[in-house]
């Protein structure tokens, strides 16, 4: 994570830290966007538009739709959608609980995909080795 611009960064230990403290009082929680403006300011955004009970894919696809709308017409820099998946990767060969954020920031033209393993014991989040894509 860094190589990545600090803003970025920032951005996403931000939406981490938010995922954490969901998944800590909840044990889950719906994918989360969080971007940030021209002028610096951090925005959420935790839940569908009318619907009550949105399916997780459906969610991600609007928060992914607006987001890459707002980039492009500059109305803001920087965006991360975290959600919850079940993965295996080369590190991890069985599969394991992870935050994915899908990123990408005007600054330095950053774009990918960012894991988070983690395991919850009574209640308390631990997160593992990251890797990005």
């Amino acid at each position: 994570m860094n190589s990545l611009p600090a803003t970025l960064i920032n951005l996403l230990n931000y939406s981490y830290s938010m995922a954490k403290a969901l998944l800590e009082q909840q044990g889950e929680f719906y994918p989360i966007g969080v971007c940030i403006d021209q002028e610096g300011k951090t925005m959420q955004r935790l839940i569908g538009d009318n619907d009550n009970y949105p399916l997780a894919s459906v969610l991600l696809d609007h928060i992914q739709t607006d987001f890459t709308a707002k980039l492009s017409s500059g109305h803001i820099v920087a965006y991360a959608i975290v959600y919850q998946a079940k993965v295996t990767s080369k590190q991890y060969t069985d599969p394991v609980n992870v935050l994915i954020a899908k990123f990408k920031s005007l600054e330095g033209e950053a774009e990918g995909v960012y894991y988070l393993p983690y395991t919850i014991t009574d209640k308390i989040v631990q997160f593992l080795e990251p890797w990005v894509e």
